[in-house]
């Protein structure tokens, strides 16, 4: 049997046993303001389903913020799932078989879906975040309104300190709030829905003079989670703003165009990577904080508007874009941008997301066609069909040590509804395990430990025990509230931003974001 990169399949179960916190918290009120360039995380919503199978348009969007943007070592973990007799629990997009479009069912076994028995509801363990202003906890929200909470664009935890969450957006939203272990407000009688801010200490992150108005377009914690990027629009203008930990401001960059639809760090917490529009074309600049310059590279033939950019940092200098026709590997020097990585693509390629494996060096890349790229350092590509229809996460399964010679996992979820968690060295491009709900998968985000993965769709999420993946640990729901509905919720056809979902770097708590509201649930 071969092995190397693409060798056989021997997995190992890895397990682990969480304690459930309590906690019980809400929202707030602040002003709403439509938002036209965080288009790239709106998907349209059907009146009677989300984008079911061969029903959905193939949107394109910007790849969800788990949480953990910096390197998966630093954040998520495996997804390590007990085998069934023929290795596939769930109908599978590779085998052609017909995805169930009814209500989740509760049966098990290869052709029936999930079960949902027996499933452990987190909502009296979830608080939710005060978004508006302090003043503003004890407005009512009216049924009949849409949300009057700033637009959550960007929600991630700090890598390192479990108990700091930073969340950006519309209305000047940038706040990291302190989230405590373990602690729970009382509840008022009567108020369900009711925030204790004085239990949250958070900081705002812009200054006083920023308007208002102004979007937060981008959010990114450096590595070692001492210092956040904002990309911020000021007055048809965008800003990259590099803060501390108690809010203050390290380095400023102006005169960027806006908007700034991207923001990473390199792996050495060095430079700053920002992808916006410019002349029709896409411009990619890259901040140095220590040498406080910024050098640019220009891609006149990418139309950013309809072609998303992803990009994933492969060493200290060097990183890849993503998206389109577009795959591309460039190196930063300290006076200009310079070609790298080259990879044979074709005009009717249509990229979606870029991972990067840091253990095997491989590149993984999405496509709206529903197939996985891999992509080892010579250039060669190996294609899986993995879904049927576009993909909305990916992630490698985080190690602390080296993979197995025989296995090396990366997840997925997509608009069919199903996440497939695939061994990359079994040349058979099969996924070992199979999970199938009845509406597309946003996003997917794996504890530090690897023991459990969480799936996210329009309003629900469900945690997985690895080895139980059959039945799903827990599930979330979300109880209707206005601070859900999107911005444009009375339009002829609705749109809603796609969620953030991610855990913290402890694993025991879950963050979820989505259009005026962020929710923690204890785990």
């Amino acid at each position: 049997m071969a092995q190397g990169v693409f060798g056989p399949l021997k997995f190992e179960p890895v397990t682990k046993d969480h304690d459930m916190d309590d906690d019980d918290d809400d929202e707030s009120d602040a002003e709403p303001e439509e938002f036209h360039e965080a288009s790239s995380r709106k998907r349209p919503m059907e009146s009677q389903h989300h984008g079911l199978p061969n029903g959905s348009p193939a949107n394109k969007r910007q790849r969800l913020s788990n949480g953990f943007e910096n390197g998966a070592d630093s954040a998520t973990t495996p997804m390590d799932i007990d085998h069934a007799a023929d290795n596939h629990a769930y109908p599978s997009p590779l085998e052609g078989e017909e995805q169930d479009v009814s209500p989740t069912p509760h049966t098990e076994g290869p052709e029936q879906g999930t079960q949902v028995d027996k499933v452990h509801e987190l909502t009296q363990e979830t608080v939710f975040l005060q978004l508006g202003g302090v003043d503003s906890e004890s407005s009512a929200l009216s049924p009949t309104r849409t949300n009057e909470n700033p637009i959550v664009l960007h929600c991630e935890w700090n890598p390192k300190d479990p108990s700091i969450l930073a969340a950006a957006g519309t209305d000047a939203l940038a706040r990291v709030w302190t989230v405590s272990r373990g602690s729970r407000p009382q509840d008022s009688p009567g108020m369900l829905d009711h925030v204790d801010g004085a239990t949250r200490p958070f900081k705002n992150l812009l200054e006083d003079e920023v308007p208002r108005n102004s979007t937060v377009q981008a959010l990114a914690w450096n590595w070692s989670g001492d210092a956040l990027a904002l990309a911020v629009e000021v007055d048809n203008k965008a800003r990259i703003c590099v803060c501390a930990l108690d809010g203050t401001n390290l380095h400023r960059f102006d005169g960027v165009e806006p908007p700034v639809i991207k923001l990473r760090w390199s792996p050495n917490n060095d430079l700053i990577l920002g992808i916006s529009p410019e002349n029709g074309g896409t411009l990619i600049t890259i901040f140095s904080s220590s040498m406080a310059n910024s050098v640019s590279h220009f891609l006149a033939d990418h139309d950013l508007g309809n072609d998303p950019l992803d990009v994933s940092w492969i060493s200290d200098t060097e990183f890849i874009l993503c998206g389109g026709d577009c795959l591309v590997g460039l190196q930063w020097t300290e006076t200009r941008i310079i070609n790298g990585r080259e990879f044979q693509t074709g005009k009717s390629d249509a990229f979606g997301q870029v991972q990067f494996d840091w253990h095997t060096k491989l590149v993984a890349t999405t496509s709206d066609k529903g197939i996985i790229d891999l992509w080892d350092e010579s250039g060669n590509r190996r294609s899986i069909v993995a879904h049927d229809g576009l993909i909305h996460a990916l992630q490698w399964q985080p190690l602390k040590n080296g993979p197995q010679e025989d296995e090396r996992l990366l997840a997925s979820g997509g608009e069919d509804g199903v996440i497939s968690v695939w061994n990359i060295r079994n040349m058979e491009n099969k996924p070992l395990y199979s999970m199938t709900l009845s509406v597309p998968i946003l996003g997917l985000s794996m504890t530090p430990d690897g023991a459990f993965i969480a799936a996210a769709t329009s309003d629900k999420i469900l945690i997985w025990k690895v080895g139980e993946h059959q039945i799903p640990r827990a599930s979330w729901s979300r109880v209707p509230h206005p601070g859900w509905q999107s911005p444009k919720a009375n339009t002829e056809t609705e749109e809603e931003f796609i969620p953030c979902l991610g855990w913290n770097s402890e694993g025991q708590k879950l963050v979820y974001g989505a259009n005026g509201r962020v929710s923690i649930s204890h785990w």
